[in-house]
């Protein structure tokens, strides 16, 4: 009871911290200066002040998830000090910056204000580098030896086998998950390709592979970072296997509530459409790679 209280406090601080954090990170990311949409641009400063409020539940409710995430890493992990911070720093911008920001170049870069891909990469390194190293010392793993740990590490070959396998995975659960719960919104396709049109699945995926073959491809090489970001957690945790996939499915899908964050690029309908299906695609992406590559590398030890 008291271990649970303990940890219970620690994430509340952790939570506290990191929305400290992104208010640091936003200022020195130039995103208070970032220019919004026109429609944002002009509005009265009552109107900034009323979608500034808007922001604080929802920006409240995903620091509080990502801090729940990250002390329950930590708190598994047998790493400790510079090791941990740096395995932390890299999985952190990763997932929650570079797997994004290069679908948002991809598919948004048209209805972005200039500038602000730029912001939003440098807004994700500061806080990585700031939140991660505070959590470590907040979780109590900032010092001290690593913990004993019986592990078989998988060779290149079989990693790398891994790795394809889990891309082509990503890729089918992408549009699986894109196409028949994001897709059925009307909304959606309109903001997308410009009309309510439903077309089939396979309609729609040949007219993606005709109008862009270099899009399978990418999506590939996304799936291939989804797996390489998370390996250094599967390496750290000293856990079973199932709860090594449990971690990873919470560290894959907890970036989807960023979607309820308003967002003046993207209409609220998309957006919650979006996290639906991130959502669940990301729960089951996460527990697939969570738990292939766990293999040989995790204890199967009790908690």
């Amino acid at each position: 009871m008291k271990a649970a209280a303990v940890f219970a406090l620690r994430v509340l601080v952790l939570t506290l911290v990191l929305i400290i954090v992104f208010i640091i990170a936003s200022n020195l990311a130039g995103m208070a200066q970032a220019p919004l949409p026109s429609a944002h641009a002009a509005s009265t400063p009552a109107a900034q002040a009323q979608y500034a409020a808007s922001l604080f539940i929802p920006l409240l409710a995903y620091t509080l998830l990502v801090s729940l995430v990250t002390a329950w890493i930590i708190q598994r992990s047998r790493w400790r000090g510079l090791k941990l911070i740096a395995a932390l720093v890299f999985t952190f911008y990763g997932l929650m910056t570079v797997i994004t920001q290069i679908e948002t170049i991809v598919y948004l870069r048209a209805k972005m204000p200039p500038g602000l891909i730029k912001s939003l990469f440098v807004l994700g390194a500061v806080v990585a580098l700031l939140f991660v190293p505070l959590a470590v010392l907040i979780m109590g793993k900032i010092r001290g030896p690593e913990q004993p740990h019986a592990e078989h590490a998988l060779t290149l070959k079989s990693l790398a086998a891994r790795f394809a396998i889990l891309a082509i995975v990503y890729v089918v659960l992408y549009y699986l998950f894109g196409y028949y719960v994001a897709w059925q919104n009307p909304e959606l396709r309109l903001y997308y390709s410009g009309t309510a049109e439903l077309k089939s699945f396979y309609q729609q995926m040949h007219s993606t592979v005709t109008a862009t073959p270099w899009m399978l491809p990418f999506q590939f090489a996304r799936g291939l970072l989804w797996s390489l970001f998370a390996y250094p957690v599967v390496r750290m945790l000293n856990t079973r296997r199932i709860e090594a996939a449990a971690i990873i499915a919470a560290l894959f899908a907890v970036g989807s509530f960023a979607l309820f964050i308003p967002n003046p690029l993207m209409p609220a309908s998309v957006a919650h459409s979006h996290f639906w299906e991130t959502l669940c695609s990301d729960l089951l992406l996460g527990a697939i790679v969570g738990w292939v590559l766990a293999a040989n590398t995790t204890a199967d030890r009790p908690g």
